[in-house]
């Protein structure tokens, strides 16, 4: 599975997200090749009204056994199944705005 890192800017207001704080985060791909869904990430994010996507870093894993975070393993299960999931750090790294 694919594992990317990187950050990306919340776009609108809620109780739990402030608009324009930037935000780490992890996501799984059950798709391995970063390049061929590219687009597929984007929209997932968008959707969920995040913008402005860095991805910093890309990697692939074997398994969840490889992960020492029961968040980050429940992402992993996720994603096997609904093929992205992704994990949003809930402190901003800095305010984007």
């Amino acid at each position: 599975m694919l594992i990317i890192s990187g950050t990306a800017e919340f776009m609108s207001e809620t109780s739990k997200f402030v608009k324009g704080d930037l935000h780490a985060f992890t996501m799984f791909c059950l798709n391995e090749n970063l390049d061929d869904q590219l687009v597929d990430i984007e929209n997932f994010f968008n959707e969920r009204d995040w913008d402005q996507i860095t991805i910093e870093e890309a990697g692939l894993i074997d398994d969840d056994s490889m992960l020492d975070n029961d968040t980050l393993k429940q992402a992993y299960q996720k994603a096997s199944v609904e093929k992205l999931s992704v994990v949003i750090q809930n402190t901003p790294i800095s305010n984007a705005a």
